[in-house]
């Protein structure tokens, strides 16, 4: 029987000991890429540093963390290692532990980072044990700013479509609110005059300044994001551009709408073509991070206009299911599985997280109904990435370290499960908890995450 089964097995073994790289990939390693996809204040940032550092102390320290990830036994795990992801720089996370060290959150990410987690498993099976010894999981993450996923649609339009699209935005709650000074600069504009340097300056400008203005008031769906952090590739101040009125967009003949077409054309083809191609690259799994405490925080609209921007961004990615030749053989990636996922969900009382996940159902529905139509699995979880705060004396309290570090407790009204169910002229206070003392055990008990992950790794 022996004999038989190196007959076998022998040719399989010299295919793997020639130093056939395909070999490992197609047999020694489940690889797992994930599309990490979050808007601006998400949480990717934080999400990146706890999962790094969960992963770390649940190999190195067999810390028991992440205790419902079965897909990742930790008595078998035999070893555990980072490296970089291609030629992006590395995901910053010494520098985001020293933040908490210091009692301050991660900075907001202003620049694309990667790494690639390689988990070394023990074979149990005799067979498999037998032929290959181990299996690599490999996953690959990557950081980015969230303003630049929402230019990705950008990709598919030509600059009079953008144009009018964005026009139409700004007329609506909540953006026309921020926008007041802008449309009462291109309303007062003489577009007569040549698009000269000095002009396009003025009104790429202007334009910026509500750009700035709308983020800060909690507004999502912003055009051009890149425009508005340094991190970007693109030089906005050489070739910069602006919605005009459709009027003056809708005439091709129009010095100014040529001068932006072609500005626009050289943001698409030079910075978000290559963006695509070099940060959010094919992949298999896709975990979409919400943040409705923004939304809650500011008013009912925002909460509208967030599910918009989700619906959007459905459209933007290649989704679909790819059988194990396609992924394995040929190397052809589509996503197959996506998780929504609401963050800071330690920010609730435990009794009030089942309307936190029905909100989140509600304003997803546009996205899920994409998905639905191209027949893809679709979940939804509540996760925190570090537990910042504690139980209250009552279920609908909570206490928590503030600002000043001091140790208080909170009371919270009822949330609504979905956006028809909150009154349009109420808001929800977003608990301002600091980072406590003890910011490394309550990281190692990240809730949810488990879950999360047990879910995409499934087959």
């Amino acid at each position: 029987m022996r004999k038989l089964l190196d007959s076998v097995l022998n040719p399989v073994r010299r295919a793997s000991d020639a130093g056939s790289a395909q070999f490992a990939q197609w047999f020694m390693q489940s690889r797992h890429r994930f599309t990490i996809t979050g808007l601006s204040r998400s949480g990717k940032s934080m999400l990146f540093t706890s999962l790094m550092t969960i992963l770390k102390y649940r190999s190195e320290e067999q810390y028991q963390c992440l205790p419902l990830l079965r897909y990742l036994p930790m008595d078998l795990v035999e070893n555990m290692w980072v490296e970089p992801l291609g030629e992006l720089p590395e995901f910053p996370v010494d520098a985001h532990m020293a933040a908490l060290e210091r009692g301050d959150w991660p900075p907001a990410t202003e620049a694309v980072a990667g790494f690639q987690l390689t988990v070394r498993l023990r074979q149990t099976h005799q067979l498999k044990k037998y032929l290959l010894p181990f299996t690599d999981i490999v996953f690959e993450f990557i950081d980015y700013p969230g303003e630049w996923l929402t230019d990705l649609p950008m990709l598919e339009k030509t600059y009079t479509q953008w144009s009018d699209s964005a026009w139409a935005q700004q007329m609506n709650e909540p953006q026309n609110r921020f926008a007041k000074d802008w449309h009462q600069l291109v309303s007062e504009f003489d577009f007569e005059q040549p698009p000269t340097p000095d002009a396009i300056a003025m009104l790429v400008a202007k334009y910026r300044d509500y750009l700035l203005t709308a983020k800060a008031e909690g507004i999502s769906m912003l055009q051009p994001g890149s425009f508005l952090i340094p991190g970007s590739g693109f030089d906005w101040q050489e070739f910069g551009f602006t919605p005009l009125p459709s009027r003056i967009s809708s005439d091709l003949s129009s010095p100014w709408t040529q001068r932006f077409n072609h500005h626009f054309e050289i943001f698409q083809k030079q910075w978000l073509a290559a963006l695509k191609q070099s940060t959010f690259r094919e992949t298999d799994k896709q975990i979409i991070l919400v943040d409705l405490f923004e939304g809650l925080n500011h008013s009912k609209s925002h909460l509208y206009q967030l599910r918009e921007t989700l619906s959007n961004l459905a459209q933007t990615f290649v989704y679909g299911d790819p059988g194990w030749v396609q992924r394995h053989l040929l190397r052809q990636q589509k996503i197959a599985k996506v998780a929504f996922v609401a963050t800071k969900s330690d920010l609730i009382p435990a009794a009030q997280k089942d309307y936190l996940l029905a909100l989140l159902k509600d304003v997803t529905r546009g996205a899920t109904a994409q998905l639905d139509k191209d027949n893809i699995q679709f979940e939804h979880f509540l996760v925190s990435a570090i537990q910042a705060t504690d139980a209250g004396s009552s279920e609908q309290s909570l206490r928590y370290v503030n600002g000043e570090g001091r140790y208080i407790e909170a009371t919270f009204e009822p949330l609504p499960d979905s956006l028809k169910a909150m009154p349009a002229d109420e808001h929800y206070p977003a608990l301002p908890a600091g980072v406590p003392k003890d910011y490394l055990a309550r990281m190692l008990n990240g809730n949810g995450l488990d879950r999360l992950f047990q879910y995409l790794l499934e087959d």
